[in-house]
């Protein structure tokens, strides 16, 4: 029987096992990276193929569940969004920093180059720690959003800065992940709105999302990232799809503190990867395993880390190196990154 805790607080299973699925996408797709990347850049092959597929909409499935972990916290106003993004541009760049020394104990690392890239906001020295830039932008620009009183305000402060998105994006201008908004804001935006009725996807429409996936994902190259979207049409009817696949996954009985006969109670302390465990068990009619106390999500991340440093190491260079354009199909770049 899955452990209890009557005193622990009760938390949404169903997001904390979305998170961990969010999280094997990201791993999966860090592994898979030093399998299909040779020498002379993209190799052809069931690896590119099915990396293609994860990253058409891992990402975007990743900001629709931070924008439900925010609509749970509650409003937050423009200050306090300032702050927090804030904190996570200084997270960024300390780990950078410390992820470039080894670069510096060899000799390959050029003082001027690394703080000129710190003051731009961009090549961090671990390529996982843009995705705290890129949270803290699109939470400082829905605040801004929010706090914005001219007539439809929200929706034109979004516009404005989807726009100058897609610029940066068309013309490589990589700052502070400004490039990134595309795949990040919109999804962001759709969790802080939708909240729990998010997971209202039945298992048709996620299999239709998978369906849909399938087919579109392979045709496109997304690196959300590094600012590439591919084909925009291609982009926006994957990323959907596959969020809804995602949520499908998760699936109703996943219910946060349900007693009901083959519900899944666990303890608050239980994370992310737990929880997703119980409810693929669950989907298959299987009953659910003891959860241990685990801070799964901070192991999550270290995962995502470890995986981002091994796949930079399989191409020969860390994450945080110069990179060159790929010679594969035009002008898709080197991932970096998630």
């Amino acid at each position: 029987m899955p452990r209890t805790d009557p005193m622990a607080p009760s938390r949404d299973l169903q997001l904390d096992a979305a998170r961990g699925l969010a999280v094997l996408l990201v791993l999966l797709g860090h592994l898979l990276q030093p399998v299909f990347y040779g020498p002379s850049g993209l190799e052809p092959g069931p690896a590119l193929a099915v990396w293609r597929v994860f990253y058409a909409f891992h990402m975007p499935f990743f900001f629709l569940l931070c924008g439900m972990v925010d609509r749970i916290k509650g409003e937050a106003g423009l200050g306090a969004a300032c702050l927090s993004a804030l904190k996570l541009a200084v997270v960024a760049l300390a780990f950078g920093t410390l992820a470039l020394v080894p670069q510096a104990l060899d000799g390959t690392l050029s003082p001027a180059d690394a703080l000129r890239d710190a003051l731009y906001g961009r090549n961090f020295g671990l390529g996982v720690l843009w995705f705290l830039v890129a949270l803290g932008l699109v939470r400082v620009i829905d605040a801004a959003a929010r706090a914005a009183t001219f007539p439809q305000a929200y929706w034109v402060v979004l516009g404005g800065a989807l726009a100058l998105s897609w610029i940066c994006s068309a013309q490589a201008f990589r700052f502070w992940q400004v490039h990134a908004l595309v795949g990040a804001l919109p999804f962001y935006v759709a969790g802080r709105r939708l909240g729990p009725r998010a997971f209202d996807v039945s298992a048709l429409l996620g299999a239709c999302g998978l369906a849909v996936l399938l087919l579109c994902a392979p045709r496109n190259f997304v690196h959300v990232a590094t600012g590439q979207y591919g084909d925009p049409a291609l982009f926006a009817v994957t990323a959907v799809a596959g969020s809804a696949f995602a949520l499908a996954i998760v699936g109703p009985r996943c219910r946060a503190g349900s007693a009901a006969p083959g519900s899944i109670t666990v303890t608050a302390s239980a994370g992310p990867w737990a929880c997703f465990r119980a409810s693929a068990r669950a989907r298959l009619g299987r009953p659910p395993p003891a959860i241990r106390r685990l801070r799964l999500p901070g192991r999550g991340v270290s995962a995502v880390i470890v995986a981002d440093l091994l796949g930079s190491r399989a191409r020969g260079a860390w994450i945080g190196s110069s990179r060159k354009p790929m010679s594969h199909a035009g002008n898709e770049r080197k991932p970096r990154g998630s």
